[in-house]
């Protein structure tokens, strides 16, 4: 009985310590395989070059995890890609790293990678038997040798599974001892999602940069401290620098002509959250002075702070220099036509003058005639030419905006009797004006200079006669209104339409209407600047303008100031739709 039990015990310590080593090989097994993970997470975590964490990631699976690892991934072209691969025999990794460079990667293949990217389904092969090997072997001629050192071995393929999509596969073999199992499976499908979003967050990343640094705006990224943090190289030769670094040894105020602008900028980003268009000058780094319009967005803290500002930056001092030559050589070809227009108008107030002086010349104080004091029609006439001259001189001066606020009514009552001399005598000239019209807040030499270009157009579109009219309202433009002037914010406005009974524009021709030297007349009858300098005169000063017009149709030029009032004593929307509902074609912002 004694070595019976004996028998017993030494069973029974037998089967505790294979139990107890069994539980030690599986405790070792998941250390092991957690181990991998986390190293592979701080990998990942370090790094978005995506060539580069591929390479760390299987570096850190063999040996401690399998013999060998491969990573294949979806190309930009659609194929699939050999990414990295690994080996732990140097010897036999250099002869397939030869093999591949030789025979490209069949992605029709009904195993392996092309199978497990093309349905996303993982694949376990617990032991590689000789008879499968053999029959691979058939498919995959190339490799032939090197399959055979694979028998009885292990493979582990997973998809790399992104946000929405699988993009690649993550495959692991050992050559001999123990099998994976589906732990090794589960756990090689958790490391292939995280190493499927890191692949994918690395791509976008990738993305943005590349956006942030080629393209042809002036992108940035700044503190409201002043401190730029990233800048592209478009910012740096904007400002005059080589290289954005040198860009970030200096603080964005130091760019800034005037200091408080800056601050002003500042201030409307924290009020309105971004900036849209907001022009400014600067000075580059050999002082030159740049005009600039820029766009950015604010980034806030859970307190409301402004803690960041991304943006980017136009350089508009080209398109500032050529809008001022078009409305210099808009002044010039005003003056020119003005001059013709009221040379007759001289002549018979200096015959006025003339004649007076004549009398004056007899008697030092001439008699009053049936109530005429000639020596008050002497100073009377001698006024209005001067008058005159100074409406000359002020169309051909070059001077900055200086807008105040005016009635646009009172504005167009004094320049009537002008715009009667720029068309022919067998066109109508109206005015219909409503006399509740809100102020507005313009230049009164550019809206002069406006409102003649837009009369010139339209007489010069009527070569046979015809009317002329300019009709201001009111207009208040509300949230209904965005689908028929989606460029149009909702307030209070005040317009001006300009409707002539001309002939009318196609649809090419309307499409090209306000392009810079874009006309219709003969050679040496126009210069093509006259829309054009309406639409950066309009927009200069903060308004809108748009077009209808058809063939054989009235054409109607509408703009939009922004009315000087309060909300209370806006028009109501129902003056905007009458004024839609007298535009019934296509309409077209100027571009």
């Amino acid at each position: 009985m004694i070595p019976a039990a004996i028998a017993l015990v030494v069973a029974v310590a037998v089967a505790a310590l294979v139990a107890l080593w069994r539980m030690r090989a599986h405790v070792d097994e998941t250390s092991n395989l957690a181990t991998a993970t986390a190293r592979a997470a701080v990998l990942m975590a370090r790094s978005l070059n995506e060539s580069e964490t591929l390479s760390d990631v299987v570096h850190v699976l063999v040996p401690d995890v399998s013999d060998w690892a491969a990573v294949h991934l979806i190309a930009d072209h659609g194929g699939i890609a050999r990414a990295a691969f690994i080996h732990r025999d140097s010897t036999v990794q250099a002869e397939i790293e030869r093999l591949h460079k030789l025979f490209a990667f069949n992605q029709n293949r009904d195993q392996g990678p092309a199978h497990v990217i093309r349905t996303g389904q993982s694949l376990l092969v617990p032991r590689l038997s000789c008879e499968a090997l053999a029959r691979a072997g058939e498919l995959f001629a190339e490799y032939g040798n090197l399959l055979g050192t694979m028998a009885g071995g292990s493979v582990v393929s997973v998809p790399l599974r992104g946000r929405e999509s699988t993009i690649g596969s993550l495959t692991i073999g050992c050559n001999r001892g123990k099998p994976y199992t589906k732990a090794h499976l589960a756990w090689a499908e958790d490391l292939g999602h995280r190493l499927g979003l890191s692949i994918e967050n690395g791509r976008l990343y990738s993305e943005a940069r590349l956006l942030f640094e080629q393209t042809v705006s002036a992108n940035y990224v700044s503190t409201p401290d002043g401190r730029i943090v990233a800048a592209n190289q478009t910012f740096a030769d904007l400002l005059g620098f080589q290289s954005p670094d040198e860009v970030l040894q200096h603080p964005a105020h130091h760019f800034y002509v005037h200091p408080d602008e800056r601050e002003r900028s500042l201030a409307a980003l924290r009020r309105d959250g971004r900036l849209v268009g907001y022009e400014s000058t600067i000075r580059r780094s050999d002082g030159t002075l740049v005009s600039i319009s820029e766009n950015a967005v604010g980034v806030f803290d859970e307190r409301g702070d402004l803690v960041k500002i991304t943006g980017y930056v136009l350089d508009r001092s080209t398109v500032k220099h050529l809008e001022e030559q078009l409305r210099q050589s808009q002044r010039l070809e005003a003056v020119g036509q003005l001059a013709g227009g009221i040379a007759h108008d001289f002549n018979n107030l200096l015959t006025v003058i003339i004649g007076c002086a004549d009398l004056l010349k007899d008697d030092p104080r001439p008699a009053i005639v049936d109530g005429h004091d000639p020596l008050d029609e002497l100073i009377k006439a001698a006024k209005r030419a001067a008058g005159l001259t100074q409406q000359l001189l002020a169309f051909g001066r070059r001077q900055v905006l200086q807008p105040r606020v005016l009635d646009l009514n009172e504005s167009l009552r004094s320049v009537h009797t002008m715009l009667r001399r720029l068309i022919r005598e067998n066109i109508v000239l109206t005015l219909n004006l409503d006399p509740d019209i809100a102020p507005v807040r313009v230049d009164p030499g550019q809206l002069d200079q406006v409102v003649v270009n837009l009369v010139v157009n339209a007489g010069d579109a009527m070569p046979n006669g015809g009317s002329i009219t300019l009709s201001t309202r009111d207009i208040d433009v509300g949230d209904a209104h965005v689908t028929q002037l989606p460029f149009l914010k909702p307030g209070a406005y005040v317009s001006l339409v300009v409707t002539d009974t001309g002939v009318g524009m196609d649809r090419e021709t309307r499409a090209r209407a306000f392009e810079p030297f874009f006309t219709t007349k003969a050679v040496g009858k126009g210069t093509g600047l006259g829309l054009s300098t309406v639409y950066g005169i309009v927009k200069q000063s903060g308004g809108y303008v748009w077009m209808d017009s058809e063939i054989d149709a009235e054409a109607d030029v509408a703009l939009a100031a922004r009315a000087e009032v309060d909300a209370r004593n806006a028009a109501d929307s129902s003056r905007l739709d009458q004024m839609l509902d007298h535009l019934p074609r296509r309409r077209r912002r100027l571009p």
